[in-house]
Parts: C-alpha cells; sequence; structure tokens
C-alpha cells in the first residue's frame, strides 16, 4: 500500500501553466488587452511565482480565532468555541498574498438555474488538486491510500470534523450516501460513472469511524483524480442526489426506511412537491434547502429560485490560514439574479461587482480594460486548458432521415464543414485575436497531445479542397441560390447548427459566421437559436443535426470525458452515451472509431496517470482524423477566464488553471480571498 499524504508531495507546476503563465503575463501580443501593471511589491510577486502551492509545510497553527460575527454568537453562547468548531487537525490553506480580514458581503450575478456558478467557489471535494492543476492534495480528508493494483482507495477523515449545523461528520455520512441515496434506484435509476467498472459497482466499507474505504473488482487508478474534480466532487456540484457523502443525520427523516411511506406522500403535497423522491431531491439540495447541514466554506441562506441567491459563513468550516484563523475571511456571497447577459456585462463594468468569472463576455476586455481605473477593478486573464474555446458537435446517431443521416457520419463531409471554416475571421471578429485557429486538440505541452502535424489538420480554410470533396461525395447539384441538393430527391439539402441564446460565448454570433462560410461551398446550414432548457431536452434527445459548445476540461479526458467520449452528456453521440449509461438497455451500441474511443477511456481508467499517455495520443489522433467534433479557435481565456476584481479584493492569484474539471476559481481557493480595508478606503 503507497500512502499518499500532502507533505509527501513535491509541488512543481507542469509546463503547460508554465507556458500559459509566460503568454498571458508577459509575453502578450496584443497590448490593448493586458492586464493593468501594478507597483510591484513583494506580496504581489508572490502571486505569480511557479512553486506557489496551497500545500501547507509549516508547522500547525496551535491558537486558533475566528470572524467577529462568529466571537459576537460565541459570546451568547449561540455556538461553541471556535476550537471545539474545528477538527483535531483542520485544513491549513497557506494565502497568496497575506493573511486577510475579516467581514463584507461578495457580490455576484448569475443566470436562472446555473448552479455552476457556485459551485465552483464551494470545492467541497474529498480531495482537491493544488494550484498547479495538477498535484491532488488532502482536503476534506486528510490523507488516502491506493492499493498498488489500483482496485482499492482508503481516505482518512479529520477527527471532530462537523457539519455546519454542528453534527460530527464521520464514515456514516459515506455509508449512508453510498447506501441510501446513491444506490436507491427511486432516487437515481441509473447509477453514476465514477461508482462502477464495466457495470459493476465498488464496495463501500466503514473502517472505523474516520476511515472509509472503496474497492473495484478490476484497477480503476482515475477514480482518484475523478474524486479531486468535478466527475464525483461534493454536495454541491453533484446537486445532493449522488454524493459521495452526505448528512445521515437530517436526510434519513426524508427516506421510507426511517419515516412512514404515508407521511413523505403527505408532506410532499403540503410543500408542492410531486412525490416523497421529490421532496426527498428538493432537501437534499443545497441550492434548495437552507436547512441542509453542509461541508464547504459558506452555506445558501436564500435559494438558488429566488432572484437573490445568497449564502452565509459556515461556522464549522474545517479550514484555517497559517495564523490559525477560521476560514473562510469573507462573510457573505449575494449574487443578483440577471436574465440578459449584456446588462450584467454592463455592471460588471461599472464596478458593480466584487469578483467574477462566470459570464464576462471577451467582447468587453476592451472596455473593461479602459475602464479599469473608473471601476475601481483589475482585469485578469486565466485562459482555458481545453482543446477549443467553440466547438462544433457532428451529431453521429441523429436519426430520422436517412439523407442528412449519411452526411452527419460522413468522414469526407465532416471534413469539407472544417475546410470551409474561416477561423481567422472567427478568432479576430469574435475573440478578438486572442485566440488561436487550431483543430479540436489539447496543448502542446498537454501528455495526450498528439503532434505538432495535427495542430493545423483539416483546420485550415481550403474552399477548393471543400468543393472538390463535396463534388466527389455527389453533392454536385445545385438549385438556382446555388445551393446543393440532395442525393435522393434533388431538393436542398438543409441542415440545422442548433446554439443557446446566452453563453459564456457568442455561439450565435460565431454560428452567424459559419453559416456564411459553409454558404461559400454551396451548403445551407441554418441557424437555429435555443434558450438553455430548450437547448438542453433537444440535445438529450437526440434532436441536433450541428450544436456548438465549450470544451473546458477536455484536456484530461478521463477525469472529464463529455466532449471526447460518447458514454456520458449529449454531444456527438448522444444515443451511444444512453447505451453507455443504461449498460445497454437503451440507446445504440458504439462501433469502429467510437467504439475505440469507449474501449480507450476504460483501459486508461485501469492504467496509472503515467501510463496512459499513448492512449491518450491515439484517442485525440482519432478525434483529429474523424472530426465527430470539429475545433475553431482554442487557447483564450473566453471561457470562465475573463475575471474582473475589485481592486480591494485580495489573495486572488494573477493566473490560475482554468477548467471545468478543476472548478476553477475554486482551485484558487475563495475562502482566503479577503476584503483589504485600507484599500476600501
Amino acid at each position: 500500500m503507497k500512502v499518499i499524504r500532502s507533505n509527501n508531495h513535491h509541488i512543481l507546476i507542469p509546463p503547460l501553466i508554465i507556458g500559459i503563465i509566460i503568454t498571458f503575463l508577459g509575453c502578450s501580443g496584443n497590448k490593448e488587452i493586458q492586464s493593468k501593471g501594478e507597483t510591484p511589491t513583494r506580496e504581489r510577486a508572490a502571486v505569480s511565482r511557479e512553486r506557489f502551492s496551497f500545500n501547507y509545510q509549516g508547522p500547525p497553527p496551535t491558537t486558533f480565532s475566528e470572524a467577529p460575527v462568529l466571537a459576537n454568537r460565541v459570546a451568547v453562547g449561540e455556538l461553541p468555541p471556535v476550537e471545539y468548531r474545528l477538527p483535531e487537525e483542520p485544513l491549513v490553506v497557506p494565502t497568496i498574498e497575506r493573511i486577510g480580514e475579516y467581514g463584507g458581503t461578495w457580490r455576484r450575478g448569475f443566470t436562472g438555474l446555473d448552479t455552476n456558478n457556485i459551485d465552483r467557489i464551494i470545492h467541497d471535494h474529498l480531495i482537491y488538486f493544488d494550484l498547479d492543476g495538477y498535484t491532488l492534495m488532502p482536503h476534506i480528508a486528510k490523507g488516502w491510500d491506493i492499493s498498488e493494483d489500483g482496485t482499492t482507495f482508503t481516505f482518512y477523515l479529520r477527527k471532530g470534523m462537523k457539519w455546519s449545523d454542528g453534527a460530527s461528520f464521520t464514515a456514516d455520512d459515506f455509508i449512508f450516501a453510498f447506501e441510501e441515496v446513491t444506490m436507491n434506484k427511486k432516487i437515481n435509476p441509473s447509477l453514476p460513472a465514477y461508482a462502477t467498472v464495466e457495470g459493476q459497482v465498488f464496495k463501500c466499507e466503514k473502517l472505523d469511524e474516520m476511515t472509509i474505504r472503496y474497492t473495484f473488482h478490476k484497477p480503476n487508478y482515475v477514480f482518484i483524480e475523478n474524486v479531486g474534480g468535478l466527475f464525483v466532487g461534493g454536495q454541491f456540484s453533484r446537486g445532493g442526489t449522488v454524493p459521495l457523502y452526505a448528512p445521515r443525520h437530517y436526510l434519513m427523516q426524508f427516506l421510507p426506511k426511517y419515516t412512514p411511506i404515508e407521511e413523505l406522500k403527505n408532506r410532499a403535497k403540503i410543500e408542492g412537491d410531486r412525490s416523497w423522491v421529490a421532496l426527498f431531491r428538493r432537501m437534499a439540495s443545497p441550492h434548495k434547502n437552507r436547512d441542509l447541514p453542509v461541508i464547504g466554506p459558506w452555506k445558501m441562506v436564500t435559494p438558488l429560485t429566488s432572484e437573490i441567491y445568497s449564502l452565509d459563513r459556515n461556522p464549522y468550516y474545517f479550514a484555517v490560514d497559517p495564523e490559525g484563523n477560521q476560514l473562510p475571511y469573507i462573510d457573505k456571497i449575494v449574487m443578483l439574479l440577471f436574465e440578459d447577459i449584456e446588462v450584467f456585462n454592463t455592471r460588471a463594468i461599472a464596478g458593480e461587482v466584487d469578483m467574477q468569472h462566470r459570464h464576462i463576455l471577451i467582447d468587453k476586455v476592451p472596455l473593461l480594460k479602459r475602464g479599469e481605473d473608473k471601476g475601481d477593478h483589475r482585469l485578469l486573464l486565466w485562459p482555458n486548458l481545453g482543446g477549443s474555446d467553440a466547438i462544433i458537435y457532428v451529431n453521429q446517431t441523429w436519426k430520422g432521415d436517412l439523407e442528412i443521416e449519411k452526411w452527419l457520419r460522413s468522414r469526407a463531409f465532416r471534413i469539407a464543414l472544417s475546410l470551409a471554416i474561416d477561423r481567422e475571421q472567427i478568432n479576430e471578429l469574435i475573440f478578438l485575436g486572442m485566440g488561436k485557429p487550431r483543430a479540436f486538440l489539447p496543448f502542446p505541452n498537454n501528455p495526450y497531445y498528439p503532434g505538432h502535424e495535427y495542430e493545423k489538420k483539416y483546420a485550415v480554410r481550403n474552399l477548393e479542397q471543400a468543393n472538390k470533396i463535396l463534388n466527389t461525395l455527389g453533392l454536385n447539384k445545385k438549385d438556382s441560390d446555388g445551393y446543393r441538393l440532395r442525393t435522393d430527391n434533388r431538393r436542398r439539402l438543409n441542415i440545422t447548427i442548433s446554439v443557446k441564446n446566452q453563453s459564456f460565448i457568442k455561439f450565435d454570433d460565431i454560428a452567424e459566421l459559419l453559416v456564411n462560410n459553409w454558404k461559400d461551398v454551396g451548403l445551407n446550414i441554418r441557424l437555429r437559436i435555443e434558450g438553455e432548457t430548450l437547448y438542453g431536452v433537444r440535445a438529450a434527445n437526440n434532436e441536433h443535426h450541428l450544436s456548438m459548445g465549450i470544451a473546458g476540461g477536455s484536456e484530461n479526458p478521463w477525469t472529464f470525458p463529455i466532449m471526447t467520449i460518447p458514454i456520458l452528456g449529449d454531444a456527438f453521440a448522444p444515443l451511444i452515451s444512453s447505451w453507455y449509461e443504461t449498460n445497454g438497455e437503451k440507446g445504440v451500441a458504439p462501433s469502429g472509431n467510437l467504439k475505440r474511443l469507449v474501449e480507450i477511456y476504460e483501459e486508461g481508467n485501469s492504467l496509472p496517470k503515467t501510463m496512459r499517455t499513448e492512449l491518450g495520443k491515439e484517442l485525440w489522433r482519432i478525434h483529429s482524423e474523424n472530426l465527430y467534433v470539429i475545433g475553431t479557435v482554442g487557447q483564450s481565456p473566453a471561457i470562465n477566464g475573463i475575471v474582473v476584481v475589485k481592486n480591494n479584493f485580495r489573495n486572488v492569484p494573477d493566473v490560475a488553471p482554468n477548467s471545468a474539471t478543476l472548478q476553477t476559481p475554486g482551485i484558487a481557493r475563495p475562502e482566503q480571498f479577503f476584503f483589504d480595508s485600507i484599500r476600501s478606503n
């Protein structure tokens, strides 16, 4: 057995992250959009050190302090003293600039039911990634063991750790989450992928009050990475219904095993829930139930369904800074609902948010830059680690018209689509020249990068070659408007590209450019703009021909396979994903290269990270050659990476790895963010 502990790690930021720092802090060719420089200080210099780590190496604090609002509650007997609210071995979180100050309300914005907005700040993972975006380190668990064969994972909890209501946090909460929630078929008709290998569920054991063990029947090395990332996550990122842990003492009252079913049905009816299952799901949601005990640094007090979504500090949060001050520093988070992203960006430009990384549009960068003084903010750029910032999914399982099916599944047709795209135009008009026209593949320093020859493969505009391919395929007849005709009935070939009406990037603007690009080769691709809910429904129902998305997280196919492996979600092969998720009960089985992608994923799961390199390269070669997903422009900060920060809002790194898997900005440890009272005055 190999014991992994934070104090055994030698932190070294991989070349990928160093390259990003060099590009965006020192060598950007676009001076117009560089972050405004500050007078160098010892504190600010520390922010960009290549070796900054949240893996604390100093002596543990022996005395503890707390926020004044909590000290007041202690004084009147509402709370026990801070030393009794912390575990025996609290997590020590180093600060990026300096020890912070208590107090303040962090103002942000959110769009409707966008749970990710706060999930990424709470980051209530069992273990988590360091700021390098690569190294796993303790978080809720103080350490872990992995068996040599990659089948057994043992986690050691923090003795004395408590839920936000003061109840003990123990291995029983993991057993309850697994046996009573995750495995309950009424609550979860299908099992989460992280809990199974080849359809067989892991074994979950309580070794003692502070030790939990998961055992797979076959090697599943990637499990440890998934526990640290989005794929498994905590209460917030999993929505409370497929958790790794859950508050047994609270949630058991909403299960028929512990409360008569009729009583639950009556309560559900009174509270407006369709069934006891709907009641449980709502009560288990940290976004909807203010009474639900949580583990993260802040706890919801007004629900996501309100116009103001707010959270207060968790008085039992298990982390402190190096001087023993209980975190978080900030008292409250308040997010205001906005229906229009343009309106919200106007507010951000005017300085009405304290720190926002989500929903800030790339076309607002010049205004944000010019308005730094007036808005009293600074602009940070955190490039997305995914392969492309705007990708086109070509649905390989769409059904309903044999002619359209034929072309969507034709490799040559997809190559023609890609060759017709003017990526340089998209980069200049949409990404302000901040990105790089390229195919859909990871950064060059990624261990799975297939080679420089794939960087622009089928990703440089060539109308002559695109036209030649389409003519050779038999699409050589055109109508009076110059559009190509179907091969079955000689009517116009109509294909649709669907995009969301509000997203991180203006997909509708990109799609309009694409429609014109494809018109240049005689293809009539019609744009359909859909609301987020409708888009999600149609995607899940396999109704999209072409659609667009973002590729954040795709840099590691094993921890975030949505964009690259047809096993999860509804991107480029929804029916194959359904087949995989239901263990063959629904959907369509993969074949050919799509089957090979699934095999690569499963083979990689059974290998340590260091042994997956060749499989990863093969995966990206398959994508590069077959274009199930067509890349446009990448390596920009457009996706969650344009960060607006008030000048008095401190301990925010100049650059942080930006990825869905890493739950950015959670990887920057928002609990150590604070308001500087001197700058505020």
